[in-house]
């Protein structure tokens, strides 16, 4: 026997968990880092200008390819469009969600070297959770904008109803 598929409206909640523990993956390994060694002299410039750097990647890369979809065919039947617009939805909020800790990780990583210094972390853990509430997180703003480029060559993608945000499917 096959499982049965999710609720429709379920789906968003299953997106966001797995956002949530992407998230919380690396909000551990901060932790982690601050109680292996709690010594925080002040860190060098260069050590916080990588962490700003990679926050402004992170952010200008999201909005280049953290919502880049290819437009749905029209005349695609509306289940075949919902269906689909949920994948492209699922892959790209991982895609924003790993986009989104790349700050976190520049900061670890620049924290080991001399000084080594967790203080790199309090400038990316707020900033990377910033883009992620921003960009990441599944809402009805991020659904908005994958929907807006899955129709921009005129099908519906049907993607807010498939995910139980407006009435309509599910």
């Amino acid at each position: 026997m096959s499982a049965l598929p999710a609720p429709l409206d379920d789906r968003l909640r299953m997106l966001q968990l797995l956002a949530a523990t992407i998230a919380g993956g690396a909000l551990l390994v901060a932790v982690a880092r601050v109680l292996v060694d709690t010594a925080a002299p002040w860190p060098s410039w260069w050590q916080l200008a990588l962490v700003v750097l990679a926050l402004l990647g992170s952010a200008l890369l999201i909005r280049q390819v953290g919502y880049a979809v290819p437009a749905l065919p029209d005349g695609l039947p509306d289940e075949h469009a919902a269906a689909t617009s949920v994948r492209y939805f699922s892959s790209t909020t991982v895609l924003r969600a790993a986009i989104c800790e790349v700050p976190i990780f520049v900061a670890l990583f620049v924290s080991i070297l001399p000084p080594r210094t967790w203080l790199p972390l309090v400038l990316a853990v707020p900033g990377a959770a910033a883009l992620f509430w921003t960009h990441a997180w599944p809402s009805e703003r991020t659904v908005t904008a994958v929907a807006e480029g899955l129709e921009r060559a005129g099908a519906r993608s049907h993607l807010a109803e498939a995910l139980g945000l407006r009435g309509g499917v599910g």
